[in-house]
Parts: C-alpha cells; structure tokens; sequence
C-alpha cells in the first residue's frame, strides 16, 4: 500500500494519507474505516 505522510505539509503522523484511491479503499475495507478525499490544486 502506498500510505505516507500528507503530500504537502507536515501534518505529524495524524492520518495515513494514500495518493492511490484504490489503496485508500482496500485499507478502508480492511479495518472498518471511511474515506476521506481532500482535492485541490497545487501551485
């Protein structure tokens, strides 16, 4: 799986962040949890 820290930013290890979505549903599905997607555009 590809989960790491966020993209941008520091966030200290709150979440486990994955860039794949369907990474982020296998990891879901596996332990009972939601998704969260965060969108936006980088400059």
């Amino acid at each position: 799986m590809s989960a790491s820290s966020h993209p941008h930013f520091d966030d200290r290890g709150t979440l486990r962040w994955f860039t794949s979505f369907a990474d982020a549903r296998a990891e879901a599905a596996a332990t009972g949890k939601r998704i969260f997607i965060e969108f936006g555009r980088e400059l």
